[in-house]
């Protein structure tokens, strides 16, 4: 439970505030339609923003809030620079590659995605991961009565056994990577895959796990395997548009000052999900694996933003809108 300590008696000095300054200074120079205010107030001139999100994903409700109220937080203590802003949640409960189709064409304006240098090429990321590294903590959905895994000690005793994952899922092509065999299919499917004995597990972010086990239409025959944890890194980040360099900068002035401020960490430690996922992390056998998928970029907002949440100044230092570098080889 480190990191939750570490977030409890985070200490916020002068000094980070001044870097927490110059920072938030550079990201309104750089976003095109940003204005300074000397005033908390909203001004009658600037532009009132209509922002459209994704709906719930089923089994995600309560990430989905703790995303979409601190994407809320971030754009509210920017309101005095860029103006009012309204959130519009689309109609349509969709999966996640189909979010990233809307976005691309416009139908979308804000998401938020496990990274990949692929997604970083086709859209804009903001490099602040706002789960703290817990979706590359993957405990694994089993049959109820498995307890194969119990033997399992290393990645090669690990291959022995099938995950079964989503179509265009970056995870897929990570345990690929890591030779691990993979059965792709739909999200709503692979607990039935697994449940009916063609898949060995369903590996799933500790923060969402329980809440899906919960979800009796989906997990039915299913439990949470008592031994494994599958870890990578694995970011979530907020992403826009390719081209809404404006919006990429205000979402990441707003996360930065609610991580000066504390509130970013306050709305972590709010969150059951997170809490929890932390526990299951706990006495558990950890077998890492690579992502060939991660960018340099992303790779160093893990760097920077895990280890320093305790103090806050390299964060404040770190540019979360840098373009990402070229893809690196996937193994297949």
């Amino acid at each position: 439970m480190r990191l939750v300590h570490e977030i409890q008696n985070m200490d916020v000095t002068k000094k980070a505030l001044s870097v927490a300054s110059l920072l938030l200074s550079v990201f309104t120079l750089l976003s095109a339609n940003a204005q300074q205010q000397n005033t908390n107030e909203v001004s009658t001139d600037l532009p009132h923003t209509v922002l459209r999100l994704p709906n719930i994903h089923p089994g995600r409700d309560a990430v989905y809030a703790y995303a979409k109220r601190l994407l809320t937080e971030s754009l509210r203590v920017t309101e005095p620079q860029y103006g009012s802003f309204e959130l519009i949640v689309s109609d349509q409960e969709t999966a996640q590659e189909r979010q990233l189709r809307s976005l691309e064409h416009h139908m979308l304006d804000v998401t938020w995605s496990v990274t990949s240098t692929e997604r970083e090429r086709q859209f804009l990321p903001i490099r602040i991961p706002i789960m703290a590294g817990l979706f590359g903590k993957r405990a694994l959905l089993v049959r109820e009565g498995d307890t194969r895994l119990k033997e399992v000690k290393s990645l090669n005793a690990l291959r022995a056994y099938r995950a079964v994952l989503g179509y265009d899922w970056p995870d897929t092509k990570i345990f690929r990577a890591n030779d691990i065999p993979v059965l792709e299919t739909t999200y709503r499917a692979s607990f039935r895959i697994v449940s009916e004995g063609f898949a060995d597990m369903f590996p799933r972010s500790v923060m969402e796990i329980k809440e899906e086990l919960a979800d009796k239409a989906l997990s039915r025959g299913l439990t949470i395997d008592d031994h494994l944890i599958i870890s990578y890194p694995s970011p979530i980040f907020f992403f826009v548009g390719s081209d809404n360099q404006a919006l990429a900068g205000r979402i990441a002035e707003g996360l930065l000052r609610l991580f000066e401020t504390g509130k970013f960490q306050e709305l972590l430690l709010a969150h059951d999900n997170f809490r929890e996922g932390m526990a299951l992390t706990e006495g558990r056998t950890v077998i890492e694996i690579d992502n060939p998928l991660l960018s340099e970029q992303s790779r160093l907002a893990l760097e920077k933003f895990l280890p320093e949440f305790a103090t806050s100044e390299a964060v404040l230092k770190f540019d979360a809108t840098e373009p990402a570098a070229p893809a690196q080889v996937v193994k297949q």
